[in-house]
């Protein structure tokens, strides 16, 4: 017996069979994720837009959606792409200090090193949370300064309030961190390597 087979399917689209004997041909948006369902149907997700990604869901087609930023991370979106940035303490900025005074600018580091004492001044502007951390290295070691009404609190003891107040390394590699409590004027330490002075 000689059987002949043939398809002959005129409509555009995505061909599918529906299981019963016929062809079909869905129309899919443009620029959308294809996605099977029940019944051999196929459907579609999108179209997605710059950063946009077809997300799963349990039993559920897939949804389109971006990825959402955590803590300490951004997430910037463009055509065809999805950059991740680490915006937490590990990407703070760092600062060699050659010199023998600096400015501290909020959330950087700073490394002193000169043979002499490396002054550094607290910010006079600094928001809750705002952070620095100071190293040492030259063998003059450092000094974090304060301006008025500015103080640091270094586990139970306390600096004078105002430009009287500081807290010293002893050695030069020496290292403090700090962190912005009360804005503009409070600042407490969160770890220190050394024996420091505290004025």
């Amino acid at each position: 017996m000689v059987t002949t087979n043939s398809l002959n399917i005129t409509a555009t689209g995505i061909v599918k069979y529906d299981g019963a004997g016929s062809f079909t041909a869905d129309t899919v948006t443009n620029h959308a994720v294809l996605v099977g369902g029940a019944s051999n149907a196929i459907t579609s997700v999108g179209p997605l837009t710059n950063g946009q990604l077809a997300i799963g869901s349990t039993g559920a087609d897939p949804v389109a959606a971006t990825l959402t930023a955590g803590t300490g991370i951004s997430i910037g979106t463009g055509a065809g792409s999805i950059t991740i940035t680490n915006t937490g303490a590990s990407a703070m900025p760092w600062v060699v200090v050659t010199g023998t005074t600096q400015a501290i600018a909020v959330n950087t580091g700073y490394t002193s090193n000169n043979a002499g004492a490396v002054t550094l001044t607290l910010p006079a502007t600094a928001a809750v949370g705002d952070t620095t951390v100071i190293t040492g290295l030259g063998a003059g070691g450092w000094v974090l300064a304060q301006n008025a009404s500015q103080l640091i609190h270094v586990g139970s003891t306390v600096t004078t309030t105002g430009t009287g107040g500081s807290v010293a390394s002893t050695n030069a590699f020496d290292s403090i961190t700090i962190t912005c409590v009360v804005a503009n004027t409070t600042w407490v330490t969160r770890s220190e390597v050394g024996n420091l002075t505290i004025v």
